[in-house]
This record gives structure tokens, sequence and C-alpha cells, in this order.
């Protein structure tokens, strides 16, 4: 039992909707809001991939948690660098073998996903701005997988996604690195807040979240005027869940409020992510979608003890 829990530790599981909803928008999209097996096959492939790399992450850095999060898995001696190595890496062979089953096009991105997650977790972490563009620019490449793995094409709809969803989570990821900013200085690990400062890098985070926003809502006003417009509803919860979060941490950046933000921005993404499947369905079914993936983590994010 306690390998298992050290395994849920290395894979952040309460962040587990995440890659759910990154995905959800290209899949339901291409499948004009059919629930299909391929479109849980891309589910449980973007989630797998994202554990993978949640794991990879730890790895890489172990030397520097064994100094700034000594409790975790790795440095704390509850599991080997092989036992998190080996595990991540057949994720990711099974993620790639998976995706080049259901077409080429999808395997190929597949691969192109596992590499920007190596890239960010081996290389692009700690190198400020670099890292606060590579991960986004992952998640944001779920979207088209997801539409990959369900058509062997992307809808002009997802692109859309594509852009309101990497724009929102580099406005996140930038907010999220401030939880740690006093040890990061401390060990001399670049952020993007301390490389470029920190009135900058929150002024490139809002930049970045309001930009997703517009991004979002460009369809309302530019697309086929038959599509859903009260998929709107979830852009504007998303505005909402990031003023409140992310207040505090704009009159006093620190750690506190960092954290904070992170928690908001988690519950944000998952409203506003999967936005774009309102186009097509109804405000009704997109809830039936969206509000379980949201209570589930907000209850997550309460019990646990575990720094997400």
């Amino acid at each position: 039992m306690s390998r298992i829990k050290a395994y849920l530790e290395l894979i952040r599981y309460p962040l587990f909707a995440i890659p759910i909803v990154a995905t959800l928008p290209g899949a339901l999209i291409a499948s004009e809001g059919q629930l299909t097996w391929r479109v849980a096959a891309a589910l449980i492939i973007a989630l797998f991939g994202y554990f993978a790399g949640m794991i990879k992450n730890d790895y890489f850095h172990r030397e520097t948690d064994a100094l700034t999060n000594p409790e975790r898995p790795l440095p704390s001696n509850r599991l080997t660098p092989k036992q998190a190595l080996v595990p991540a890496s057949i994720i990711y062979a099974l993620c790639v073998l998976c995706g080049f089953l259901l077409n080429v096009k999808a395997g190929l991105l597949v691969m192109a996903l596992v590499a920007i997650s190596h890239l960010y977790n081996a290389f692009f972490k700690a190198k400020g701005i670099l890292g606060s563009l590579t991960l986004p620019l992952g998640i944001g490449m779920l979207n088209v997988f997801g539409a990959l793995v369900v058509s062997g094409s992307v809808p002009r709809l997802v692109w859309y996604a594509f852009g309101a969803t990497t724009l929102y989570d580099l406005g996140t990821h930038i907010t999220t690195t401030f939880k740690d900013i006093s040890r990061d200085r401390e060990h001399g690990i670049t952020t993007t807040p301390v490389q470029l400062g920190i009135r900058p890098a929150l002024f490139l985070s809002a930049a970045a979240t309001i930009l997703a926003f517009v991004v979002a809502l460009l369809p309302y006003w530019l697309e086929d005027p038959l599509i859903q417009k009260s998929y709107a509803v979830w852009v504007i919860l998303g505005v909402l869940a990031a003023i409140i979060t992310r207040i505090p941490l704009y009159l006093q950046p620190n750690e506190k409020n960092g954290y904070f933000a992170l928690q908001g921005s988690m519950i944000g993404s998952i409203m506003f992510f999967p936005c774009l499947i309102g186009a097509q369905v109804s405000v009704i079914i997109s809830a039936a979608v969206i509000l379980p993936l949201l209570l589930v983590t907000m209850f997550l994010l309460r019990i646990t003890r575990q720094e997400v």
C-alpha cells in the first residue's frame, strides 16, 4: 500500500481531470458531440501520458526536490529512480503504440507530445519563460490529438480550442510558479517570475489569460450562427474563477497566494478548457461532462495533503 500511495503522489492524482478536459474539445467536436469508443480512447491515452509526464518530472528533478520537497517519493526513498523511470517509459511507449494503432497522424502527434514532455521535464522546466511556453503548448496540442484520434482531421473549431487552452495554461503556469518562488530563488532555480521579475511575469500571465478568453469567444461571433452560443457560460465561469483566485496574488505576490491561484487555475481549467464542446451540444450535456470532473477535483484538492 505504501508503494501504491507513493505512485499516486508521483502522478499528482488530484489533477487527473486536466488531460481529460484538454482532450475533450478536440475529440467531441470531431465526433460532432457523440461519445464514441474513439473519444474514450483519446481520453485514456491522454490521461496515462499525462501521468507518465508527472512521473518523469519527479525523476528528472529528484536532486532539486531533495532540497525543496524532501517528502516526495523519490527524495524520501519511498521509490527508487528506476522504479519511477521504468513505468513512465513503458507508459509512454504504450501511448505511442496505441496512437499508431488508431491512425498514423495520431501516433506521430503522440510522439511529438512525448518529446515536448521530455524537453520540458529534462531541460526547460527551470529555464524561465522557455519552460512556461513549452508545457502549455503540449496541453493545447491535446485538443488536436483528440480530433486526430476521432476523425484523422482537425475541424476549424478545434484550433480555437487549441489557442485558448495554450494561452490559458501559459497564464496558469506563470502564476503557479509563485507558490515556490522563495525556494526557487534560494536554490538558483530559474522560473518566469525569477527571470523576468514579479510584475512583468504577472503582466504576462494576465495578458495570456485575457487573450485565452478572447480566443474562446471568437466562434461566438465568427463561426456558423447555428452553433450553440450558450457555451459562453463556461467562458464566463472561467473568467470568474481566474479573477477571484488571482486577485490576492496580484495584490500580494507570495507563496500562499500562489498556491491559492494554482488551485483556482485547476478549477478554472476544468470549466474553461472544454468550453467549446458546448458549441455543439446543449449546455445541459456539457454540464453533465464538466460538473462531475469539477466536483471530484475540488474534493480531491480539499482532502489531499499532497502539494500539487
